[in-house]
């Protein structure tokens, strides 16, 4: 199957200071907590968050993390963006990789948090559309992960998505 591609771009703003948004971010532990949709199960083996550093994770149905990362920091400027490298393997099969940057900026309402994803799936349309989800499902759960009490976070919209 010849490889696809797909640039995804995705944002929500957070009514949170951007410091706040960063430090749920950059936690390793706060990330297991809010990046993983409901019924799924999220464990970091390593994670070196920083410019050079690296990850990995295993993630999917809990107790059978059926699925493997391997992430690459390209680059980390701290409360402002994260450029990274993501290879997905489901045992020896490489399903995608990508180049994800995640952006923090001030705005009115708290911090806008964008995602630029550009995807390739060795496995068709689905692991595209799995990306698209997953992002979504991420940041509206950042969102809710940050609501305090009395506070409604915003839902993520994915906008201008346009295949390469």
């Amino acid at each position: 199957m010849k490889p696809l591609t797909e640039t995804l771009h995705l944002d929500t703003e957070i009514p949170r200071p951007r410091g706040d948004v960063w430090a749920a971010f950059a936690d390793t532990r706060s990330r297991q907590q809010w990046s993983v949709p409901a019924g799924e199960a999220l464990v970091y083996d390593h994670d070196d968050f920083r410019s050079g550093g690296s990850a990995e994770y295993r993630c999917g149905t809990p107790g059978q993390l059926q699925f493997s990362a391997i992430v690459t920091y390209v680059a980390v400027e701290e409360q402002s963006f994260a450029v990274q490298t993501e290879s997905v393997w489901r045992g020896d099969d490489l399903l995608a990789s990508g180049l994800i940057s995640w952006f923090f900026d001030d705005v009115p309402a708290g911090t806008s948090v964008s995602i630029v994803d550009q995807v390739v799936s060795f496995v068709g349309q689905d692991m595209i559309e799995g990306s698209r989800n997953g992002h979504r499902i991420a940041l509206e759960q950042l969102g809710t992960f940050l609501a305090g009490p009395g506070q409604i976070s915003a839902g993520a919209s994915d906008r201008d998505s346009r295949p390469s």
